[in-house]
């Protein structure tokens, strides 16, 4: 007969995995760059607009338009879409925000990280959204976002959004915090948490980040090497 504590951890983790596979249950096409500079100035939405017709729908006051302008935005091959995304994630609907994230996570666009680390922040966010935005950076990788989440983690009182966070810091796999992470697995009061540091210290350790070939850079900087 399984104990209770296991039925608590299976149940965090399942929460977990289903945030961070919301992505992954829309169809986005990969993303793939027209020219060697990363832009395709003929890429068309898929109703044949352009990405520009698309991003002015993100002016207008209906959310449903707004709404399709964002997953419009998403799939399309332009990388000049990256950048509306981003305005998008401050859209005043959260269906609109939601989605935004959504897309620039499954982009993997590095250019996104400092605007959903502070969204981590911000007062009054909903606890899905919040959870959205680090499975996101989960997606994207890049290991400036480590050390703002283990900030967000020790302020954060849910104990469900912890555990997204750090099941996103394995994600991530930045060496560099393991010993934060180790600290913040010995300090964490609640059993689950404390398996789920474990286990995201093991993938920092073990396991590599995914192929990069579909990594969009920022477009200014240097990329941080993928652990």
């Amino acid at each position: 007969m399984p104990r209770k504590g296991s039925r608590a951890l299976g149940s965090l983790v399942v929460l977990v995995l289903a945030a961070a596979s919301a992505t992954a249950q829309s169809p986005i096409s990969p993303y793939h760059a027209g020219q060697p500079d990363g832009r395709n100035p003929y890429a068309r939405s898929r109703d044949g607009r352009s990405v520009e017709e698309y991003a002015k729908l993100l002016e207008s006051p209906d959310p449903k338009l707004r709404l399709n302008a964002v997953e419009d935005l998403g799939q399309s091959e332009d990388s000049r879409a990256v950048n509306y995304l981003l305005k998008a994630i401050n859209d005043p609907d959260l269906r609109v925000q939601a989605r935004a994230i959504d897309y620039l996570g499954a982009r993997r666009a590095a250019d996104a990280t400092p605007l959903l680390a502070q969204k981590l922040f911000l007062a009054g966010a909903p606890r899905a959204l919040r959870q959205r935005v680090l499975t996101a950076l989960g997606k994207i990788g890049d290991p400036s976002a480590s050390r703002p989440i283990l900030d967000f983690i020790a302020q954060e009182p849910n104990p469900d959004v912890r555990g997204t966070g750090i099941y996103t810091l394995g994600e991530i796999g930045d060496v560099t915090i393991r010993d934060e992470l180790r600290k913040l697995g010995e300090s964490e009061t609640d059993p689950r948490l404390k398996r789920l540091v474990d286990e995201a210290l093991v993938k920092i350790a073990t396991l590599t980040r995914p192929a990069t070939q579909d990594f969009v850079p920022p477009s200014q900087g240097v990329v941080p090497t993928l652990k």
